[in-house]
């Protein structure tokens, strides 16, 4: 099932999604892997701030899966209950990394605001309804607390549930959705 990936993630304010679908704990939580930019290593989905916490959570022992649109994907069903909250307390730590290595300043947030109109009209020429944006400043105003993403506020949060992956893969790849911090 595909996933929306909006830019709310709480801690990170990015283009990630943390789904639950295909993941084993680890025994033991490792020290956050080197500081090394994820642009510098090979790239594994369209976004590379998908890529690096991918990375980081393999790299704490925990075995996810990683979507070519930028979705980590793990699974409540093979998590040990027991080890639920550590693997949060490593979801989290490794967000912290990557907000790290993404930095969302005052110049990323306007190139974010007019690549999210630029997704909004491509997405509409497409044939989606998308809500309409908020104004630059309000954009700014609320990024922390209310981030606006072009795709969550389409149709398509909706419709992604039920699309087929090769059209979630297909409408990604057409619109492509833009990686807070990863913006030059």
């Amino acid at each position: 099932m595909p996933v929306v990936t909006a830019a709310a993630a709480a801690l990170l304010a990015v283009t990630v999604a943390v789904t639950l679908s295909g993941c084993a704990g680890a025994e033991n939580s490792s020290a956050p892997t080197s500081d090394t930019r994820a642009s510098t290593l090979p790239a594994l989905s369209q976004s590379p701030v998908a890529d690096a916490l991918y990375r980081c959570l393999i790299a704490r022992g925990w075995q996810v899966t990683l979507t070519d649109d930028g979705a980590v994907q793990a699974s409540s069903d093979t998590i040990p209950k027991e080890q639920y909250q550590l693997y949060l307390s490593d979801t989290w730590a490794c967000n912290s990394q990557v907000a790290a290595q993404f930095p969302v300043d005052d110049n990323q947030k306007h190139l974010l605001y007019a690549a999210e109109l630029a997704e909004r009209s491509c997405l509409q020429q497409h044939g989606y309804q998308v809500d309409d944006p908020p104004s630059l400043q309000q954009f700014l105003d609320e990024y922390d607390s209310k981030p606006w993403s072009a795709m969550a506020s389409s149709e398509l949060a909706t419709l992604a549930q039920t699309m087929s992956d090769a059209d979630w893969k297909a409408i990604n790849q057409a619109c492509p959705q833009p990686v807070p911090g990863a913006l030059h």
